[in-house]
């Protein structure tokens, strides 16, 4: 198992986090303790309330625990078992706590947030070296299971674990994973093998290249690489063995002067990405969005009929009042009816006067009952409005967690056309490999321009000079199979380059072309500079 622990504000984002069941099979909140609201944003809104009444911005500390799914699944008695250990390592027993497990792929891993702040008194539980205390009380908890640890936290390796972490991956770069689905294992491998093959910077950049990465200029004048998919990461970071004055002696014949910026390989990358979209998976992904909203307007409609049917109950609690209220004036009026004497009695009782005084006592005893059926009512209203208002907080965080699925699914549909993409320029690749020098003419000529070479046409294609300004006589192409190849990359070539074509060669060409369309404007203008 695998504990991940920090220290953490903003508890609205990582309640929506933890709510999206999009990203998980099943999203389920365990337990809430020491909070009055029974959601997730209701009782962290609780814990900052408190935490605002004292310095500390990180009022959180948050706990992952996954599970080895090669080895036997955990019981919930002992993932609730390392969770009181971890309690009791940090002190956080007496602590505002909220459980959540996730379900994803069949694998049940738990999340638990707890409130830092002592609210008796108003400062912040310390949590000093919380992951070695993680480490140790994981091992110990791992011996007494019968549970296999991962090397990393089997024992301590002193100043190596700096090396170890850098491996890991942040919350940046599984960001950055799931938008592109490439993993930094795979991304550091395809550097360092374009690393160990190059011996000077051209060679490198070319290396770089063939694996989809290019080399580009960084806002803090370092040297990056911008993936297949516009993701920018440091070079430096991305080579096994490699440190960052290695890089340096190796780059040294391409300063960072002579690089384009990351913005435009972004920029070059993104619009080639765009322009070469296809449309395969539009019918799938209007499915997917349906499932989803159907899904989200069902657990919108289940808040929707808790909030009918509280506003019902509260108007009839309401009548239920005011009827109790009339009922009750209503027996007091005839109590005194009844009491009030007749004939002598009655006669003595107004000549003395004291018919005068039961009248004034029933008239302080009136207002004081309606004040009081005043107050009762204004204190149904209070309790109802806070009834009202936890729905309506509800409300607001289901919205956050619809908004965050959505753009959980946006990010998946993105990646998974990106890879359709990049799989049928690796197939092109490959294809056109294979080709004759004759065959690639052909094919060049119906990618550049979109039309497709009859029978009569296909000799005299054959006959073509070439780049090279050689004749080729190679036999002829099966048209059939170009046709086929070119349905599959038809584009204007002048507007999306190929993957394979150099990005700096890509650049350069489109200088050449900008430059020979001003002088052409030049000339038509009788000197004057139009820019195009």
């Amino acid at each position: 198992m695998i504990p991940k622990g920090n220290q953490r504000g903003g508890g609205q984002q990582l309640a929506t986090h933890l709510l999206n069941a999009l990203d998980n099979e099943r999203a389920e909140v365990l337990d809430i303790r020491g909070a009055v609201a029974q959601d997730l944003h209701g009782a962290f809104k609780e814990w900052r309330a408190i935490a605002q009444g004292t310095k500390c911005t990180k009022y959180l500390y948050s706990l992952s625990i996954n599970p080895d799914p090669g080895q036997r699944t955990l019981t919930r008695e002992e993932f609730f078992d390392y969770i009181a250990r971890v309690e009791a390592s940090f002190a956080l027993e007496h602590q505002p706590r909220a459980i959540v497990v996730h379900v994803k792929e069949g694998r049940e891993h738990f999340h638990t947030v707890w409130s830092r702040i002592d609210a008796e008194n108003m400062r912040a539980v310390q949590l000093s070296f919380d992951r070695q205390k993680l480490r140790t009380l994981t091992q110990e908890f791992a011996l007494e299971h019968g549970l296999r640890l991962p090397p990393g936290l089997r024992k301590d390796r002193g100043a190596d674990r700096f090396n170890d972490r850098a491996k890991g991956t942040s919350l940046a770069e599984k960001q950055q994973e799931e938008r592109s689905g490439i993993t930094k294992e795979q991304r550091r491998a395809d550097v360092t093998a374009a690393w160990k093959v190059s011996d000077t910077g051209n060679t490198f950049l070319r290396a770089l290249e063939e694996r989809g990465y290019y080399l580009a200029q960084g806002d803090r004048r370092a040297y990056v690489i911008v993936d297949r998919f516009g993701e920018i990461h440091s070079l430096t970071r991305q080579i096994d063995g490699a440190k960052a004055k290695d890089v340096a002696a190796r780059l040294a014949d391409l300063p960072l002067d002579k690089l384009p910026h990351a913005s435009r390989a972004q920029e070059f990358i993104r619009t080639k990405l765009e322009k070469q979209a296809v449309r395969a998976f539009q019918i799938e992904a209007s499915q997917r969005w349906l499932t989803l909203r159907q899904s989200q307007q069902k657990r919108r409609a289940a808040l929707d009929h808790k909030r009918k049917t509280m506003e019902t109950r509260h108007r009839t609690q309401q009548q239920a009042l005011v009827t109790r209220q009339a009922r009750a004036a209503s027996e007091i009026e005839t109590k005194r009816r009844e009491r009030n004497g007749k004939g002598l009695a009655g006669f003595f009782r107004k000549v003395t006067g004291i018919d005068s005084l039961i009248r004034k006592k029933h008239e302080r005893q009136d207002k004081t009952r309606k004040k009081k059926d005043i107050e009762d009512m204004q204190t149904l209203k209070r309790r109802q409005h806070r009834e009202l208002q936890d729905v309506k907080q509800q409300s607001r965080a289901l919205t956050s967690v619809e908004k965050r699925e959505a753009r959980s699914l946006r990010t998946k549909i993105k990646r998974e056309q990106f890879r359709g993409i990049i799989r049928a320029h690796e197939q092109e690749r490959e294809h056109s490999q294979k080709l004759t020098p004759s065959q690639k003419t052909k094919l060049r000529e119906f990618v550049d321009t979109g039309r497709e070479i009859s029978q009569e046409e296909a000799p005299t294609l054959s006959k073509k000079t070439s780049r090279s300004g050689r004749h080729t006589d190679a036999p002829q192409v099966d048209l059939g199979q170009i046709k086929q190849t070119g349905q599959e990359i038809v584009r204007p070539a002048k507007e999306a380059p190929k993957l394979t074509d150099s990005f700096a060669e890509a650049l350069r060409r489109r200088a050449e072309e900008k430059k020979a369309a001003k002088e052409r404007d030049r000339g038509r203008g009788g000197g004057r500079d139009f820019t195009p």
